[in-house]
């Protein structure tokens, strides 16, 4: 079955499941870089706006073998799962003082956003875009949040300077920053793989003789979503970059997470700069991908700077 039938399929099978006054929606739904997925909704008389689930994810899984009538009641969950809150309705969304303290903020890459720039308010910085969105809900199953759109900011009449302004003061206290090293990430990651056969002391052993060759630090939010706007976060660069008694070399990983280096005697920025492009070539899911450049935070200024090629 190609994907078109997929999408037929799927419908007819969800809406033999809807409630009275219940309608399925699909329609293309723009992402980061350009990409469009198909996003899922379900709305209703006594509901303003609904959550949206992507499509293209399932077909890969139902090309794995899961089911047509699977995938409907996975979906289904999802909906039932993760309706709006409840104090969040059409009027509180365009009650500019109720969602003042929702206002955040996440970076994405100018050129390869144009068309979805040109629809939402946003702040330019280096080869990046500021662009903010409304935090609405955290739950086990994720975070409910909602891109601002220019319709909505200029219902509000409030400017891109306006909303970074509450975006630099909301976000990190919402989200906030942590500096972990590459060592202490690896070793998470193998504790979670490992479980009973996570020998600390040996992967200690391993880890931090990596560090001590190339030092390498992750930072992100402690959600580890969106996470590579903190380094516009207030004194977080410059508190960590005194620490290490350096500059900083600051490697766009993805748009949830930055890595940060020392920028110390013999560093090639050139070759960097080349593995960054290698990795978002080969590693990095298109939509996650934040820049092919690395940036460079000089203590002196306290600043960040692009570094091309």
């Amino acid at each position: 079955m190609d994907y078109a039938a997929f999408l037929e399929t799927l419908k007819q099978a969800l809406t033999a499941h809807l409630k009275d006054g219940q309608e399925l929606i699909i329609r293309p739904v723009p992402r980061n870089n350009g990409i469009l997925l198909d996003g899922l909704s379900i709305g209703s008389p006594d509901s303003t706006f609904s959550p949206t689930v992507y499509l293209d994810p399932y077909y890969d899984q139902y090309q794995e073998g899961m089911s047509i009538e699977a995938i409907s009641m996975d979906i289904l969950n999802l909906f039932s799962q993760n309706q709006p809150p409840e104090c969040i309705d059409e009027d509180s969304l365009l009650n500019f003082d109720a969602m003042k303290p929702r206002i955040m903020m996440r970076l994405i890459h100018t050129d390869s956003n144009q068309e979805l720039l040109s629809d939402i308010p946003h702040i330019p910085y280096l080869d990046l875009s500021i662009v903010f969105y409304l935090f609405l809900e955290q739950s086990a199953s994720g975070q409910m949040t909602v891109l601002i759109h220019n319709e909505l900011s200029n219902h509000w009449n409030q400017s891109p300077k306006k909303l970074l302004g509450l975006a630099l003061k909301n976000t990190p206290l919402s989200y906030p920053a942590e500096v972990k090293s590459m060592s202490e990430v690896m070793k998470e990651i193998a504790r979670q793989n490992l479980g009973s056969d996570f020998n600390e002391k040996y992967v200690d052993q391993i880890f931090d003789k990596e560090d001590q060759k190339a030092p390498l630090y992750v930072l992100s939010n402690q959600t580890g979503i969106y996470g590579a706007c903190c380094m516009l976060y207030q004194n977080v660069l410059k508190s960590f970059a005194e620490s290490l008694g350096n500059d900083l070399i600051i490697i766009p990983s993805s748009i949830h997470e930055v890595l940060l280096t020392p920028n110390t005697a013999g560093i090639s920025h050139d070759f960097l700069n080349s593995m960054v492009t290698n990795v978002n070539g080969s590693e990095v899911p298109t939509e996650d991908q934040l820049s092919n450049h690395i940036y460079l935070y000089t203590r002196a200024d306290d600043r960040i700077h692009i570094i091309v090629p």
